[in-house]
């Protein structure tokens, strides 16, 4: 599906452009911010091609894309345009999803330019390496303090996506935050002299890099500025209002808000420095471990303030930068155990390019499209969260830089010399090696590629697909008492609509192929398995009457679609017993698709083994 196309699809199953109020991206996610939640059609969401997840938590839609999210949020962006709109009043929630949803807000729009500048830092650290660079150059330097803005100028960047989310002018934000960071400013409390606005005491404090004082700020800003709103006149507010605002502000940031922000900053530099000392192994493991959970609810960003001031009070980072990378390599190693597993062509591909995503730090499309939704595999990726955690405690490993956690973060921990390198190593080997083993060990339910609707049913013969003449023995696929297909309780079958064969009553839940042949026919449902033999008949193999409803429990097929297969293979099981306990008809009809001309002898008695002669096929040659 080409973007255009998959942006519009979305779009309308979000309500269409009205009832969109904002909508961004991050690294593999479309974000959507709705005015009605009812208008959604989330399962529709899901079922687009392109679409890997879909996840809804306090009016904002989360739309997994994966690699391509970029190309798709342009195409969205040109359906929906700056349809942000202040007027709507924000979804109300528990504190905790009220935190989260504004941290990630805040931090989600830097991340390109975060990441971008990290790289910078990670590639002046190889030419300094390599010796290609000298410290005490000119071209060392310029590139160091280019890499250096995006965490110098943090406070700027933050007050534009601050009030972007606290639904402000983003421009005055950006004014106050600057009133930090002016040189001027910034002369004045490094001299030592007393600093005072109209009396009152300024504290001498450094603003770049910080968070929390200019998030604080920006937050009450929204409410003067409403104020200023009320209170101006019309006439002069495009001027009075600004003026109202950054006069109650700027004494309010310098005298208050920003010394206490930057109290809070030092406390909050204190828990990190505490957790590294007092609990470091034990964070490092656990966070290790959850962090895919982390990362399906959210709360990755929550961690956003604590990551920063890590690097800026210790100037490294276990928090995500180590911790996310175990899972992440983790991710990788469990896609490529199904990659090579599946039979499924077009799931194998798609394995291997979330794998590859996965090892160079993007997890999401591994982890929505493969791992949780095979299960078993992503049960294989916490255990190498445990495994590599354990690996960065005894190796003591640290990252130096904010990238995303993956092998293209390698040059983000070669500040730490050799040893911090060969942890690194270490790590990502321990963690890919310990998912892909155990995803090979336990192994996972096949997909079954869509070949139709799983309602759908092969359809009967016609003239085009009558063959020519042909004599061929059915082997039973299913243990059971035999009967005729006129005593099935579906017309569809009892009528020999579908085409001729017979039933069974299955007695034990093993399917096998009735004869040599490719599979193909499967359906998501795995209720039913299609097979056209060497001499081109069709067979239909129907597990059960109204078994589609259950959309695949109770069935676990082992074949896939295209496959080749051996009379007497295993093609699929079902749970018998429970299938049974559901109140569903286990009636097994064994049809010849394509056999208007055929007809059918039976071979087998009342009761028949698995494997055992069920009927003899003949027919003629066609007219076709």
């Amino acid at each position: 599906m080409k973007y255009a196309e998959l942006a519009q699809k979305i779009v309308e199953l979000l309500g269409g452009k009205s009832n969109i109020r904002q909508a961004t991206h991050c690294a593999t996610r479309l974000r959507f911010i709705v005015k009605e939640e009812s208008a959604i059609q989330e399962q529709a969401l899901r079922q687009l091609p392109g679409v890997l997840e879909v996840n809804q938590r306090m009016g904002e839609i989360q739309v997994v894309i994966g690699n391509e999210v970029q190309n798709v949020y342009y195409a969205v962006n040109k359906l929906v345009g700056d349809s942000e709109s202040t007027t709507v009043k924000e979804k109300k929630g528990n504190g905790l999803s009220r935190i989260i949803d504004t941290i990630a807000g805040i931090f989600t729009p830097i991340l390109p330019a975060l990441c971008g500048c990290a790289m910078l830092q990670a590639v002046l650290v190889i030419l300094t390496t390599l010796n290609w660079v000298a410290t005490d150059s000119t071209t060392y330097q310029i590139i160091n303090y280019c890499s250096n803005v995006i965490f110098y100028f943090l406070p700027m960047l933050l007050a534009f996506t601050s009030a972007k989310k606290f639904n402000c002018n983003p421009y005055v934000a950006v004014i106050l935050a600057g009133c930090l960071l002016h040189p001027d400013f910034i002369a004045m409390t490094s001299a030592g002299t007393p600093i005072t606005l109209f009396g009152l005491p300024v504290t001498a404090a450094s603003y770049s890099s910080s968070v929390l004082p200019i998030i604080i700020a920006v937050w009450i800003m929204s409410y003067v500025e409403r104020f200023a709103d009320r209170v101006t006149p019309s006439f002069v507010k495009y001027f009075i209002k600004p003026l109202i605002t950054l006069l109650i502000m700027i004494p309010l940031t310098l005298v208050i808000i920003g010394p206490a922000g930057a109290i809070g900053g030092n406390y909050l530099a204190m828990l990190v420095a505490w957790l590294q000392e007092q609990a470091g192994w034990l964070v490092t493991i656990i966070m290790s471990v959850i962090a895919p959970l982390i990362v399906i609810t959210g709360m990755h960003y929550a961690l956003f303030p604590l990551v920063f001031q890590s690097l800026a009070s210790l100037g490294y980072v276990v928090l995500m930068g180590v911790t996310g990378l175990a899972t992440n390599l983790g991710q990788g190693g469990a896609c490529f155990a199904v990659a090579l597993k599946t039979r499924n062509k077009e799931f194998r591909q798609l394995a291997v390019s979330a794998g590859l995503t996965a090892c160079f730090g993007i997890s999401e499309p591994a982890l929505y499209g493969v791992t949780l939704k095979l299960k078993r595999p992503f049960w294989a990726v916490l255990a190498s969260g445990l495994t590599g955690g354990i690996v960065a405690v005894v190796t003591s490993l640290k990252a130096y830089t904010f990238l995303s956690p993956g092998l293209m973060a390698f040059p983000g921990f070669i500040a730490g010399g050799t040893s911090n390198m060969l942890a690194f190593l270490a790590c990502c080997i321990v963690s890919f090696a310990t998912a892909f083993i155990l995803t090979w060990m336990l192994g996972f339910e096949d997909v079954i590629e869509n070949s139709a609707s799983s309602e759908e049913m092969p359809a009967p013969a016609t003239s085009s697909n009558v063959m020519s003449a042909v004599e061929e023995t059915i082997l039973t696929p299913v243990s059971g008492q035999v009967v005729k297909l006129s005593t099935v309780q579906d017309k569809i079958f009892s009528e020999e609509i579908l085409g001729p064969g017979l039933a069974i009553q299955p007695q034990d839940g093993q399917v096998y192929a009735p004869a040599d042949g490719t599979i193909t026919a499967l359906f998501e449902t795995r209720h039913a398995i299609g097979i056209t033999t060497e001499t081109g008949l069709e067979i239909l193999i129907h597990l059960g009457l109204d078994t589609v409803n259950l959309k695949g429990e109770g069935f676990e097929n082992k074949v896939a679609k295209g496959e080749k297969v051996k009379a007497g293979q295993l093609l699929a099981t079902m749970d018998l017993a429970r299938l049974t306990t559901l109140g569903y008809d286990m009636i097994t009809p064994v049809v010849i698709t394509n056999g208007e001309q055929a007809q059918i002898e039976r071979l087998a008695n009342e009761k028949a083994q698995a494997q055992t002669p069920l009927f003899r096929v003949k027919r003629g040659g066609s007219n076709a």
